[in-house]
């Protein structure tokens, strides 16, 4: 029976020639033991070698039979060749949960790993860090236990005063989650923790400590009763208050995002932008949304990219010396005869300007609904990627398998597929339209572009219904828009010039 390890998350004909430095390998530790699945979590650079954090089910012990996920580090070598596991946690009636970018190489040249157990499913579970020196000994770990009904960590981040920082959801009811931040000193104790609230089931995913020592965020907020779903950024301050926060995709249930900042200090956030979400949520349409802020969070550029796909991710982005940038993800490609699909990675190159160079789409198994997922990634001196992640499949055994991938500099590795790329400057947005407060209860303020000619503001209720309509003056640039008669949900907002639409941005009614 299958045993899938749960963790935290979510072309053209031409084949690449690719460069002897790069490698696209799986590996099993504990070779063909259908029971013994295993994926890579994070990746980090050591010397020469690479250091991965893996989830798997162990066969070693007779904690095993349990079926319980247990916690290994492993190391291999520059060509993905000599793995060697170098420790490991099996614990009796214990499961452990991690995300990807929860294992971080630090400033004096240890590491710092987090990650959350429970001893069954029905526990809430505690948190756990632990700190390594740089042979990968552990020199401490801290459990810390939930104080609400569920939270879950998921990124940490070592900040300018060698303390770190730490992300994650915190649940107050089963339909409500919060943004969770908590700081820690280097011996894990908690200096400070912190919960924002972005509605309904929202939870972060991704931290940053800003030039200005504040922080940025990536999130996703979700609605089981509504069907949609909403990546985000908000901005912090350095002790956790909220400053600002965007709200990106359209009326569905949208793929995961990404951000990353800039050499400049600006901020680039990518998506899975959806176009379409079946009715059961299970599959959607999508294409790819990236756009670039400045550190106030005011808009620089707004574009879409590539053709739709199906459930198209985002879960990396990594910044060039040069300020070009690569975003990793992935999506769902159907066969030639459009009989079945798989899931493969992608990497796609742009340069500042958000114009876009190379698709690289890689994959190591390609039978019906196979999948292959690489979590993490690291940028290489000459601007190659090393990534880790996963290979499922009904005909691998066993059917989950740690996978490594390294690049050459212009994205190629075995088996990959190369596509060119065009982007389309897209109308969401466009001009910086604004709302705030967003979500609001009663009263919000909508900003735009001021107007050359007369206009109007229009609001759409989920169904494509026209719920409020406004006559915008010339010379107008923002309009206050009493909201307390609305029904509770999403809405459209858009603004138009003598009828031509100039921006669109979408509005939660709380």
């Amino acid at each position: 029976m299958k045993k899938t390890i749960i963790i935290y998350f979510i072309l053209s004909n031409f084949t690449c020639f690719c460069q002897n430095i790069s490698f696209s390998k799986v590996i099993s530790p504990y070779g063909s033991v259908e029971s013994a699945s295993f994926v890579a979590t994070g990746i980090v650079k050591q010397d020469n070698n690479y250091i991965l954090s893996l989830i798997g089910f162990d066969t070693s012990s007779v904690t095993h039979v349990n079926n319980l996920q247990s916690l290994y580090f492993a190391e291999v070598d520059s060509n993905g060749e000599n793995f060697q596991i170098l420790n490991k946690y099996v614990e009796a009636d214990t499961n452990f949960y991690v995300n990807s970018g929860a294992f971080i190489k630090t400033h004096n040249g240890g590491f710092c790993y987090i990650g959350d157990i429970d001893s069954n499913y029905n526990d809430k579970g505690q948190h756990f860090i632990m700190f390594f020196d740089s042979s990968m000994n552990n020199i401490l770990t801290k459990i810390i236990p939930h104080d609400t009904i569920w939270e879950a960590i998921k990124q940490v981040k070592e900040t300018h005063d060698h303390s770190f920082i730490i992300v994650g959801v915190r649940y107050v009811t089963d339909l409500i989650g919060n943004v969770l931040i908590i700081k820690i000193d280097s011996f894990g104790n908690q200096l400070w923790k912190k919960t924002i609230a972005t509605g309904d089931l929202s939870g972060g995913w991704q931290i940053e400590e800003t030039p200005d020592k504040g922080f940025l965020i990536e999130g996703y907020r979700s609605s089981s009763v509504q069907n949609y779903g909403w990546p985000f950024i908000l901005k912090t301050d350095s002790v956790g208050n909220f400053m600002w926060d965007h709200f990106f995709g359209g009326v569905q249930i949208n793929g995961s995002a990404s951000f990353a900042i800039t050499q400049d200090s600006n901020y680039i956030v990518a998506l899975g932008y959806a176009v379409y979400t079946d009715p059961n949520g299970q599959y959607s349409l999508a294409r790819l949304n990236v756009i670039k802020y400045t550190p106030d969070g005011t808009q620089i550029w707004n574009k879409m990219y590539d053709t739709i796909r199906l459930n198209y991710n985002v879960n990396k982005i990594q910044v060039l010396p040069n300020n070009d940038f690569i975003v990793m993800g992935s999506n769902g490609k159907m066969n030639e005869l459009d009989s079945y699909f798989h899931f493969e990675t992608f990497l796609m190159k742009f340069n500042s300007n958000g114009d876009s160079l190379w698709r690289k789409s890689y994959f190591y198994s390609a039978q019906n609904v196979d999948e292959n997922y690489l979590y993490d990634n690291i940028l290489n001196p000459d601007g190659s990627i090393t990534a880790c992640g996963f290979v499922d499949g009904d005909t691998i055994v066993p059917f989950q398998k740690i996978w490594i991938m390294k690049t050459d500099s212009n994205g190629n590795s075995p088996a990959c597929d190369y596509a060119g790329v065009d982007e389309i400057y897209y109308t969401i947005n466009k001009g910086e339209v604004r709302v705030y407060p967003n979500p609001a209860t009663m009263q919000t303020t909508i900003a735009f572009p001021q107007l050359k000619e007369e206009g109007d503001i229009q609001l759409y209720n989920m169904l494509g219904q026209i719920v409020y309509k406004e006559k915008l003056v010339k010379g107008s640039s923002q309009t206050k828009l009493s909201i307390q008669h609305l029904k509770a949900g999403l809405y459209k907002v858009i603004v138009r010039e003598k009828g031509i639409i100039k921006g669109e941005v979408s509005l939660v009614k709380e």
